[in-house]
């Protein structure tokens, strides 16, 4: 090239550089809030067109540059306020913009999802659901897991554990919980990937499992949403009856790089020490109470550009539980990405691996727990040494990974297009060893279960948005969903060890009992939504899901759950009153089902057997390949509401039916079938009750405001046929599922007084008898509360304190205390021990609280009345000990002070956007008419037909907290 013509073309690009830049544009200014005039720091300011923004900064001061020239859509977001979106046109050099946020104190314009591919503000929303924004939360408290962030911050749904083990069993009661088949528990989504809910037992720490839940890390969860049953879940297909809960976890935000490390330290205490009352040796079973130490250190970074947005972070919990031998140790890593190679294309990866180690205690109808043996006999460790039971160990490894990665195409304008790929997989060990002398070994037992767990989610949908009419807008949706599940499971027990320092299994010389076991499942569902919208005012949503199932039997039906949705916003209309800011009553109809086990959709299949003779198979299952899922229809009917743009109101009345429930029937001997049972659809039961919930910010200054949430819920269902099946009952004969009583009903037998009819001497107890005289059984409740309900306060004071407390409530809850029939059989029980000696049964000088008793004298009403009431506690009959389990709970409380403000006005505010300290409590107070520890546990664990039954199950401990985060 000639040096004329090289200089000519750089002095043209040395012209064009100025008038370039000239081309450029800044956009600054500052966000604040619309009421009081305080900055918003952490604001996040888009240019939607462009996806580029920034984020406010400690004094709410934001500033893009580079924007090229012209006219873009701002859109302005703020966790707890109204997202601001205005037209802005950008030129050449810096123009200013303050924006200004209104509160959105009932979260009316919350995105929450509507169904498998729909999203909607909750203005809009056909369907009664709930959202939990965490972030405010998680400033004000630490959490162990999923159900303390939920239970009592949503309507028509409670979270409770079922024993005071870190990592125990965990259990969701969602609405009526009509459905007679599965374990009752919702679908549980992370990111997209169905998740594995299961409990796992392993091998025998007395009724206690290891829940999956555990793995998940609270600190990453930014959002839960919650659809509470059929209505709202009805194209999440079969397995959605229980509802679908949806966990997001956290992403990157365009333009706000940030660097925040929380650090917790805490202890798990004992609430309430044992007495005399709940135990006959009370200091030597408190003596195996601690505070156990928890410490949490959190580290996340996260940050965003144009074209990539990015969340990590690294978090180690060490928990010891309140008693001795259980204790956690979880450590999580969380990587989220969000990419935009162009204005089409959005790619979204979600990467979480946990390692956690679990010590489990031996409680809860066991031996050979530290409750067992301090409980129940007058003469404490009746059964084991209490240096021996400190020795017994049971240790669970688990590593998981949970991974997707989704894209989403738009080749045209209103076409999207979404794919997606999620992997969860787990690897679970146990190892458990009794060392000598304990059980029934001589000289210790080892024993090792291995479980593997995969599984894989798939999804596709896409969905096309248009107008059929100037304000007629129309939304089709269609798409499809699989899921894959593979599990295999081995374990293996051997005894007799030559000594103590050896503990490899390999080296017992006594094989006790070994196998494995392998599974495979597969769903899939095709679906479409056609959704419509009317000028703003009517919403209705139609649709259609057909499932496939591998549980299904071959020469089952097709499988179709419709759904339909319909809101009206009554506040659009003139003959509505101005206060009114929401008022939109909605219908909602939809199904899905529970499916039958396994294995129940093949005729027949064989199982191995050994013998003297050599292995060979034995006919072990007889299935029905007519069998198909259990459905459940529901009804919901209610109204959104919103006050004066501060009171906000939710109500829902809804009916559910479940039909085609799975009855098993047992094959006669005389068949051949070796008396196995065989499913049949056959059986049905109904729920209904209603959810409501009350918001309110009362009080709002720069420096003060108040705001409160009432919830309250009420419940019932009723097991109405059984095709001629016999009541079912759980293998301890206590709750049952029978014709004309809720479902896990206690119905069992109750003891009276039996009196010489001449000299009116007590003579002992009897069974309660029917006319026809058969023992009688009798309805003594539910293991599940007919009326439930919470109340939150947060109240902010002096501009930095913020005050939270959340109290909540079970009514018409019972509880099958078996730790004290076991008292009364062992004769530690001393309101029993007081009746005997006041019937002259006892010499009073036996025990030290029956000391100074006189005998009553037979015939008196007195001596009547302690003879009924020793009666009913005849431990050979366990309706005598069904108690009413009602209580209130002050579930949680905590002081934060944030210095964010304080740091404004100071030099470390160019280094530190953020500091705050909270001092926080769980389960801080209990108050019950339960006469044993707490009326939530239940000693099988969170799920199965077993429930509410308390037996030497170990207590929720009260949690206290410290907590300290710094963001930079």
């Amino acid at each position: 090239m000639e040096p004329r013509v090289r200089a000519w073309i750089l002095g043209s690009i040395l012209l064009l550089v100025p008038l370039l830049a000239q081309a450029q544009g800044i956009l600054r200014g500052r966000v604040t809030d619309a009421e009081t005039g305080e900055p918003l720091p952490g604001a996040n300011i888009l240019l939607v067109e462009l996806r580029r923004g920034a984020a406010s900064d400690i004094d709410g001061n934001y500033e893009i540059v580079d924007i090229p020239e012209g006219t873009y859509t701002l859109r302005v977001s703020y966790v707890g306020y109204r997202t601001l979106e205005q037209s802005v046109e950008i030129r050449s050099g810096a123009q200013e913009l303050n924006l200004a946020l209104d509160p959105d104190y009932t979260g009316l314009e919350e995105v929450v999802v509507t169904g498998i591919a729909s999203r909607t503000s909750k203005a809009r929303a056909e369907v009664a659901v709930s959202r939990i924004n965490t972030e405010e939360l998680l400033q004000q408290n630490a959490y162990q897991d999923i159900t303390a962030l939920v239970n009592g911050k949503i309507a028509g749904v409670t979270a409770k554990q079922a024993t005071g083990n870190v990592g125990g069993g965990l259990r969701f009661i969602v609405r009526a919980d009509a459905a007679l088949n599965g374990n009752g528990q919702p679908v549980i989504y992370v990111d997209g990937v169905r998740i594995d809910n299961a409990e796992i037992a392993g091998f025998f720490t007395g009724g206690q499992e290891f829940s999956m839940l555990a793995n998940l890390n609270p600190e990453d969860i930014e959002s839960i949403e919650v659809l509470k049953g059929p209505a709202g879940a009805a194209l999440y297909g079969t397995s959605g009856a229980n509802g679908v809960i949806l966990i997001r976890t956290k992403r990157g935000r365009t333009g706000d790089f940030r660097v925040q490390y929380k650090r917790v330290v805490g202890a798990n205490q004992q609430l309430k020490k044992y007495t005399l009352d709940t135990s006959p040796t009370p200091d030597v079973a408190n003596g195996f109470f601690r505070d156990g130490v928890i410490s949490q250190h959190t580290i996340s970074i996260s940050g965003g550009t144009a074209n990539v947005r990015y969340y990590t972070s690294y978090d180690r919990r060490k928990e010891e539980g309140h008693i001795r031998n259980n204790a956690m140790d979880r450590q999580t890593f969380q990587a989220n990405f969000d990419a935009f190679p162009n204005d089409k294309i959005t790619v979204r990866a979600s990467a979480g691996y946990t390692y956690n180690e679990m010590d489990l205690p031996q409680n809860d109808n066991n031996i050979l727990g530290f409750l067992g043996n301090t409980l129940l006999a007058t003469r404490p460790f009746l059964f084991e040494d209490s240096t021996d039971l400190v020795d017994v160990t049971d240790r669970s490894r688990i590593t998981e990974f949970l991974g997707s990665v989704e894209v989403t195409y738009t080749p045209i304008e209103n076409l999207e297009v979404r794919a997606s790929i999620g992997y969860q997989g787990s690897d679970f060990r146990e190892d458990r060893t009794l060392p000598r002398g304990i059980d029934v070994t001589t000289n210790g037992r080892r024993s090792i279960f291995i479980r593997r767990n995969q599984q894989y989610t798939y999804d596709f949908n896409a969905r096309y948005s248009y107008n059929i009419l100037p304000e007629l807008e129309a939304t089709t949706i269609v798409g499809g969903q699989a899921f894959n599940r593979i599990l295999r499971t081995f374990f293996m027990q051997k005894e007799n060890f030559v000594s103590e320092l050896i503990s490899n299994i390999g080296a017992g010389s006594d094989f006790i009992n070994g196998d494995e076991g392998f599974a495979h499942s597969r769903e899939a569902g095709i679906y479409v939504q056609q959704e419509f919208a009317y000028a703003n005012r009517l919403f209705v949503s139609l649709g259609l899901r057909r499932d496939y199932a591998s549980a299904v039997g071959r020469k089952a039906p097709s499988i179709f759950y419709p759904k339909a949705s319909m809101a009206l916003r009554l506040d659009q209309f003139d003959f509505t009153p101005d206060f009114f800011t929401l008022l939109k009553p909605r219908i909602a109809y939809g199904e899905t089902g529970v499916l039958p086990g396994p294995l129940d959709g093949f005729a027949l299949l064989f199982g191995a057997e050994p013998s003297g003779y050599g292995a060979g198979a034995t006919p072990d299952q007889i299935g029905n390949p007519e069998i198909e899922p259990e459905r459940v229809r529901e009804l919901e009917v209610g109204f959104d509401a919103e006050l004066y743009n501060r009171i906000g109101i939710e109500f829902t009345y809804y009916r559910q039916w479940a039909t085609n429930s799975i009855i098993d029937f047992r094959n006669p001997p005389s068949t051949g079938l070796i008396a196995s049972a065989v499913p049949f659809n056959v059986g049905e039961s109904q729920g209904w009750g209603i959810e409501s919930a009350l918001t309110a910010n009362v009080w709002r200054t720069r420096n003060y405001s108040l705001d409160f949430t009432l919830i309250w819920n009420w419940s019932r269902n009723e097991v109405k046929d059984l095709g001629g099946a016999q009541p079912i009952f759980d293998p301890f004969d206590v709750n049952v599922i029978k014709e004309g009583l809720p479902r896990s009903a206690f119905y069992t037998y109750r003891s009276k007084a039996v009196f010489d009819p001449n000299t009116g001497e007590y003579l002992g107890s009897e069974v309660i008898k029917d006319e026809n005289g058969e023992a009688k059984r009798f309805y003594l409740g539910t293991p599940y509360p007919e009326h439930s309900g919470s109340f939150s306060v947060s109240f902010r004071f002096l501009r930095n304190f913020t005050f939270y407390a959340l109290a909540d409530w079970q009514l018409g809850l019972n509880v099958f205390n078996l730790t004290k029939l076991f008292q009364v059989r062992f004769g530690g029980n001393k309101e029993r021990n007081i009746l005997a000696a006041k019937l002259g049964l006892l010499d009073p000088d036996r025990f030290e609280y029956t000391k100074g008793i006189q005998p009553l004298q037979p015939g008196t009403p007195e001596y009547r009345e302690a003879a009924e009431r020793h009666a009913a506690l005849d431990g050979n009959y366990d309706g005598n000990f069904v108690e009413d389990g009602d209580f209130l709970r002050l579930r949680e409380l905590s002081l934060r002070y944030d210095f964010t403000d304080l740091l404004r006005r100071s030099m470390l505010g160019r280094h530190i956007r953020g500091l705050s300290v909270a001092i926080s409590a769980q389960n801080v107070a209990l108050f019950t008419k339960y006469s044993g520890m707490d009326p939530e546990l239940n000693f099988a664990g969170g799920r199965g037909l077993i429930r509410g039954q308390d037996f030497l199950t170990l207590p929720i401990p009260r949690v206290v907290y410290a907590t300290i985060t710094v963001t930079l």
